[in-house]
């Protein structure tokens, strides 16, 4: 935590203002034809399911392998309607290592003949998405597979979501390559505008955010007006932001994934991280799941390690809240659960923890503390001081 809390003399935001005048930006993106990769995955589709038929039709076990550790995880992608406490309750479980082993399934047991069904099940229905170059949502997949005979193959989602992920690897492509994507739920507001390449266009200056696509990579050109790009955590702390007017006071693009984001968020992140060229910014609670969804913004997640290069935006840097400044703002801290000593566990142990990433997990064991707990200090405290002291003295991670 920097000293420069202490030496305050005059309004961060009016430093900030005084700063010369942001341009406006327009950048086109290059369209990328996907149609010979399309026609390329329909033909494995074809061709995969028709070695799994004459396996079978031969009296023979087919050879297929899933991801070993695939069943460990959970979804990575959340639907509005199943998240809950802002993403926490559903994060994906970032102890497991990178998905790069793999099981053949023994078909002796029901539980792998469902499994098989099940992947069977999405290859149909992928196939047929390709074919018509169209989408649909796991979610509303899920309800389909429900209401009919193949009910017993999902008792939940989350048996969607891992065959989704398990044909993907299988085809050895992206899990929205097969057209199955999940309900948009992150939201960005600011002075930015989205071209789609279906002449669609989203404007996301508009009252509480706009809803961010799934399909960010048809965007075909943005403007925008904006110093930096912060991202928040929990939409409980977007839309205080929105309410003390953050994106235009601080000429900024605010966006939050609700929790764990989904693709569609990670995605627009990393483009305009690529496009604008402007600093990036992340405020998470200052406990261990806070941590960990900032290091899935930036360093990338374990269950889609093979994508990470087209997600992780390394260029994030971590604004707050920082364990090692609580003391320091006379935040009244809580005791970590057993759960989140797992999770900080599991956060020390990876490759990209540095030593000024470790020492906030240290000072992290003493106690943890919410955004809410910073931003009650004072009608519009992090607009007004929080964020632009922090970026103001160059104080983050």
């Amino acid at each position: 935590m920097s000293t420069f809390f202490g030496k305050r003399k005059r309004s961060p935001l009016l430093c900030l203002d005084k700063e010369e005048n942001t341009d406006e930006k327009r950048i086109d993106i290059p369209f990328v034809d996907n149609e010979p990769f399309r026609k390329m995955l329909i033909r494995q589709i074809e061709y995969t399911t028709l070695m799994i038929i004459q396996k079978i039709c031969s009296g023979e076990f087919p050879n297929v392998f899933v991801p070993s550790n695939y069943d460990k995880i959970e979804s990575l992608e959340y639907d509005n309607d199943v998240n809950e406490s802002d993403g926490k309750t559903l994060e994906f479980d970032e102890t497991e290592s990178a998905v790069n082993t793999t099981d053949n399934m023994d078909f002796c047991r029901k539980r792998s003949k469902n499994k098989l069904a099940l992947m069977m099940k999405v290859m149909a229905m992928s196939h047929r998405l390709l074919i018509t170059n169209t989408t649909i949502t796991r979610r509303s997949f899920y309800y389909d597979l429900k209401n009919d005979i193949a009910g017993i193959l999902v008792p939940t989602q989350k048996y969607i979501d891992v065959a989704v992920y398990d044909v993907a690897e299988l085809l050895d492509c992206a899990p929205w390559d097969l057209g199955f994507i999940a309900t948009s739920k992150g939201l960005v507001a600011g002075n930015l505008t989205l071209y789609f390449a279906d002449n669609q266009t989203i404007d996301c200056n508009v009252p509480g955010g706009a809803l961010i696509p799934q399909t960010i990579s048809n965007v075909i050109s943005i403007r925008a007006k904006a110093r930096f790009v912060l991202i928040v955590e929990k939409d409980t702390i977007f839309q205080k932001l929105l309410e003390e007017n953050t994106a235009e006071l601080l000429c900024c693009i605010l966006i939050t994934g609700k929790g764990y984001p989904d693709i569609g968020t990670r995605t627009l992140i990393k483009l305009l991280s690529e496009k604008l060229n402007i600093p990036m910014y992340i405020i998470v609670d200052a406990d261990p799941f806070g941590m960990d969804i900032m290091c899935v913004y930036r360093f990338g997640s374990s269950t889609l390690s093979k994508r990470n290069d087209s997600l992780a935006c390394p260029r994030i840097r971590w604004l707050g809240i920082h364990p090692s400044e609580l003391s320091v703002l006379g935040v009244k801290t809580s005791s970590l659960s057993e759960r989140d000593l797992s999770k900080l566990t599991s956060i020390n142990s990876r490759y990209y923890m540095t030593e000024t990433l470790l020492r906030q997990t240290r000072i992290m064991r003493r106690g943890k503390a919410e955004i809410e707990a910073v931003s009650s200090f004072c009608r519009n405290f992090l607009t007004a001081t929080y964020i632009s002291l922090k970026i103001k003295g160059n104080d983050y991670i």
